[in-house]
């Protein structure tokens, strides 16, 4: 079993004109003089304010306008609304955007009203993206299931966050197949405005139903297979963005359903230095392994190298511990009794 961690992808663009709120600046009423001048070309005001003011006009809470934005293919959180008003974060990424040019539409604003306001992206970003970008295909290869998984999406694979510590705690049945998969991250943003960790997950039952997952420490925005691959992306909202230094915590469950193809490994890619990671795995009390190593691999095409033996102890368990990683595919696997 392969995990992945590491930017988000991009929503396809599925924004649909809502014909009662859209009104052209021919056919619009006036403007309140406030948000007129707010809206002034000759004297722009912040985006924030603009914002404020015509969510104040329109009189809609904020939770209403994400419901209509969620109707028009687009999620946002009232959190992330609030943080705009107030001029914590601004609207940068694809989706944001999008989501800005909906909002002119909610809240009655003529064409740019609101995104004509938006300063140019700052170049930063763009650096950070590329970045991640070169570090993910260094670990997983050219043409890699993570990258066919994620489509275009793939150079932003959770841009602007880091992973400082990962524990995964792994339950096998008396098969030897997986059944549970617990993951708890710690992660930090290096930048103002992630909301959300895409988690990707190779299962040894590829052809199998989508597995069940639970998220207690986040908020679970999507979960669907890869057709072609069989990978399982999960991707979990922190419920407002974050802002640069910040720490979350993503704490999450995957359920499989039985099936018969018994497991002889799991590791986990590590796309940039990360301070720990510990993976423990409960083997069946009747089926304990006869061999258990820990290794390390380069990439997804290298060899196994620090290939160490691991014991089994009394409850059936063995685990990894890996402090202050680099790059790098982390592992264990196992051979049962009867592999011959």
């Amino acid at each position: 079993m392969t995990d992945t961690s590491g930017p988000t992808p991009n929503e396809p663009n599925t924004l649909e004109t809502d014909t009662e709120s859209v009104l052209s600046p021919a056919l619009a009423p006036d403007i309140a003089p406030d948000l007129a001048s707010a809206l002034s070309a000759e004297r722009p005001a912040p985006f924030a304010v603009a914002l404020r003011e015509a969510v104040r006009r329109r009189g809609l809470p904020l939770d209403r306008i994400c419901e209509r934005l969620t109707a028009r293919g687009i999620r946002l959180t009232p959190a992330t609304l609030s943080y705009w008003q107030r001029d914590r974060t601004r609207p940068e990424r694809s989706d944001s955007l999008r989501a800005v040019v909906a909002l002119e539409s909610i809240l009655d604003l003529p064409p740019g009203g609101l995104s004509g306001l938006l300063p140019p992206q700052r170049p930063r970003g763009r650096r950070v993206a590329r970045t991640d970008e070169h570090a993910t295909r260094r670990l997983y290869g050219q043409s890699s299931w993570q990258e066919q998984a994620l489509g275009d999406s793939f150079a932003d694979f959770n841009r602007d966050i880091v992973v400082l510590l990962t524990r995964e705690v792994l339950h096998l049945d008396r098969h030897g197949c997986v059944r549970r998969l617990i993951v708890n991250h710690l992660v930090r943003a290096v930048a103002d405005g992630p909301e959300q960790m895409m988690n990707l997950h190779f299962l040894d039952d590829p052809d199998g139903a989508l597995p069940e997952a639970t998220v207690r420490c986040g908020q679970l925005e999507s979960l669907r297979q890869d057709a072609a691959s069989g990978g399982v992306m999960l991707q979990i909202g922190f419920g407002r963005p974050l802002t640069v230094g910040e720490t979350m915590s993503v704490d999450y469950e995957i359920r499989t359903a039985p099936y018969e193809n018994p497991t002889g490994f799991h590791e986990r890619g590590i796309r940039g230095n990360q301070d720990a990671y510990l993976l423990h795995v409960y083997f069946p009390h009747d089926r304990l392994p006869a061999i258990c190593h820990s290794y390390y691999r380069e990439n997804s095409s290298a060899e196994q190298r620090k290939v160490r033996p691991l014991p089994v102890d009394t409850s059936g368990t063995a685990h990894l511990y890996a402090a202050q990683c680099r790059q790098g595919i982390y592992g264990m696997s196992w051979q049962w009794p009867d592999d011959g």
